[in-house]
């Protein structure tokens, strides 16, 4: 059953998250972990992120797919209100921005940070669902046809999109490691 996920739980998935991305991006592991452990945050982070952190060596396609997943944390960001607007669909979003909207970089806390977390209307983000569905669905398409997009497309950046807005939404209930962005 789909069901939106509520502000607080879309808080504590962007906050978990943007610790891995972190460490993919080159943060000190271990100030990491215990920055997740010392919050609470740990049990936020699914199977595939907390395998990711876990590892002592993790793979380079590990650490590639873990800073892809910024693209993910942007849509959590955006459904949060906390970001007006999205980058452009061919555009990487900038993970510097992070750092101005998250604790620990910011003047609130963990707990401030969800507690005061407040999402988008639920028209909105089925809006923003059926946007990112149709920008995927038009890049596939002209991959399998080989053609060209009318719209200028990146179709790794929308499909992160895409999974994220897809478990904020509660696309088929799926967890978020097992969302699928069908198109």
């Amino acid at each position: 059953m789909e069901q939106v996920r509520d502000s607080k739980s879309i808080a504590r998935r962007a906050l978990a998250l943007f610790g891995a991305i972190g460490v993919a991006l080159g943060s000190p592991r271990t100030e990491v972990l215990n920055w997740l452990t010392v919050e609470g945050l740990w049990d936020e982070l699914s199977p595939v992120e907390a395998t990711f952190l876990s590892a002592d060596q993790p793979t380079r396609q590990q650490v590639v797919d873990a800073t892809w997943w910024s693209e993910r944390l942007i849509i959590l960001l955006w459904a949060l209100g906390k970001i007006a607007q999205l980058p452009a669909p061919d555009t990487q979003c900038d993970t510097g921005r992070f750092q101005d909207l998250l604790p620990p970089f910011t003047n609130i806390s963990v707990a401030e940070f969800i507690a005061s977390a407040v999402c988008r209307s639920e028209q909105e983000l089925w809006c923003m669902a059926d946007k990112l569905m149709g920008f995927h669905w038009k890049a596939r398409d002209a991959a399998i046809d080989a053609k060209t997009c009318e719209v200028s497309i990146d179709i790794e950046i929308v499909q992160e999109r895409h999974h994220a807005i897809n478990w904020v939404v509660g696309y088929k209930g799926l967890s978020w490691d097992d969302v699928t962005t069908d198109t």
